[in-house]
């Protein structure tokens, strides 16, 4: 699982003493948060997140019961195939080109990660 860590976020420029205070408050606020998104496994929750951008938690949760219940791994995800995973997300906005990018990206994870979801921020963004 990926996760804000002091070591990311002082590659950003920030004060240790600062990053410190802000995961404090964090804490302090809500010592157990969760997301909106329903998810079981890293690599749901990477396509729940990339499905969510400029849509709601409301309607990505309603598509990806039976999306998962389809593709729930980068290899089923590949053998479903653009053209299927339209049908199922195109309730979300943007869904010709989320569904291009989940398709290259689960190809991506396949061939650089053994089709596991990277667990640091720099293999994430590649």
């Amino acid at each position: 699982m990926l996760y804000l860590s002091i070591p990311s976020l002082l590659g950003y420029g920030m004060k240790k003493e600062n990053i410190d205070l802000i995961f404090q408050r964090f804490f302090e606020n809500k010592p157990h948060p969760r997301i909106e998104l329903d998810y079981y496994s890293p690599y749901t929750l990477l396509i729940a997140v990339v499905l969510s951008a400029q849509s709601t938690d409301k309607g990505v949760n309603r598509v990806t019961p039976t999306l998962f219940e389809a593709a729930d791994t980068p290899v089923a995800m590949v053998a479903l195939g653009e053209d299927q995973l339209k049908q199922y997300i195109k309730t979300i906005g943007l869904y010709n080109n989320k569904a291009k990018n989940i398709i290259a990206m689960s190809k991506a994870l396949l061939e650089k990660f053994a089709g596991e979801v990277p667990d640091n921020l720099n293999d994430l963004k590649s």
